[in-house]
């Protein structure tokens, strides 16, 4: 119930199909740090009605602005530029699963929670059934999305060609309370190099109102991780405010390491997004760096144009074939 999946399952459902989405968490809700929709990821939600409540919970982002340490500018793109019904949108990850997963309940497609599916098996009529971990099967579907991230086990359940590697660099994310900082519609990144970056993002309300949120992500490699926690939070904010001297009220809020959470991230490649009657969209995919804020725009792509290519196409193989040309 990700990005991909919940966008798909509304896109099949209202075109008549009969779905069921299944989500591994038993509770599913809202978590997460920030994401940056593109025009691109804005048109898909629009054309499922959910843009409206998209954007009271998001902040408009008209600019994306990176410097070095001593001024010059590396990046620097205003969307007005190229059109001015254009902007990027800074959200909290967990206004886009409410409002994506709470269109999916309001519509009554049927959802089983704490399902982790391991498998899908095919019998000799194409049928698909799903096999879980615990043992439970659900079958009668005539093709299956997979749409479970970066880190799913079923392109190998499926042996289907493929490379996943997961990058030595992640980052680490915190979400603050905007207060008194000044980047309010601006994706605003600082880099030293190819070693240092730092970026603070306006994150809107959240998914639960509540004050203008920033969120800070710091790059650093995975395996410098531990001693990073190790040496503490005060030669980490000495840096930080050497690239971003007017991040101190970001900062303050920020007492333990603990608080800054670490996400990896991997590169996914597919020969091709389909296989029989299963298809992939979203990071399980096409899982890539998230520093040019594309993953959840691809993923509501994806969706929009699976949901397009089944409604055009006479058989579930010529969906498919029409999904990868597109």
């Amino acid at each position: 119930s990700g990005t991909a999946g919940a966008a798909s399952a509304l896109y099949l459902s209202r075109d008549g199909h009969k779905v069921t989405l299944f989500e591994r968490v038993q509770d599913p809700t809202a978590v997460g740090a920030g994401v940056m929709l593109q025009p691109s990821g804005m048109q898909v939600l629009s054309e499922l009605g959910l843009d409206d409540e998209i954007l009271q919970a998001g902040v408009r982002v008209e600019r994306l602005h990176a410097t070095t340490p001593k001024g010059r500018t590396v990046l620097d793109l205003c969307y007005q530029h190229l059109d001015k019904k254009y902007y990027g949108l800074g959200l909290h990850r967990g206004s886009l699963f409410s409002s994506l997963y709470g269109a999916v309940q309001d519509e009554g497609i049927n959802t089983e929670v704490g399902v982790d599916i391991e498998h899908v098996e095919k019998n000799e009529s194409k049928v698909c059934t799903l096999v879980a971990s615990d043992g439970r099967r659900f079958g009668g579907y005539d093709f299956v999305v997979v749409a479970s991230g970066a880190r799913t086990e079923l392109r190998k359940a499926l042996r289907i060609p493929h490379v996943a590697k997961e990058y030595p660099w992640g980052a680490l994310w915190f979400v603050a309370e905007s207060r008194q900082f000044g980047h309010v519609d601006c994706l605003r990144q600082y880099l030293n190099g190819t070693q240092k970056m730092l970026g603070f993002l306006p994150t809107g309300k959240g998914p639960f109102g509540g004050p203008a949120l920033t969120s800070l992500f710091w790059s650093i490699r995975a395996d410098r991780l531990d001693a990073f926690r190790r040496q503490g939070l005060d030669a980490w904010k000495t840096e930080v405010l050497e690239l971003a001297p007017k991040s101190t009220p970001i900062l303050d809020q920020i007492q333990t390491t603990d608080q800054l959470l670490f996400a990896p991230y991997f590169d996914v490649v597919l020969k091709r997004p389909f296989q029989g009657r299963v298809v992939f969209l979203g990071d399980a995919a096409h899982a890539t760096s998230p520093q040019l804020g594309q993953g959840c725009n691809l993923a509501l792509v994806d969706a929009a144009t699976l949901g397009r290519v089944v409604a055009d196409s006479r058989t579930i193989e010529e969906a498919f074939e029409l999904y990868e040309k597109r």
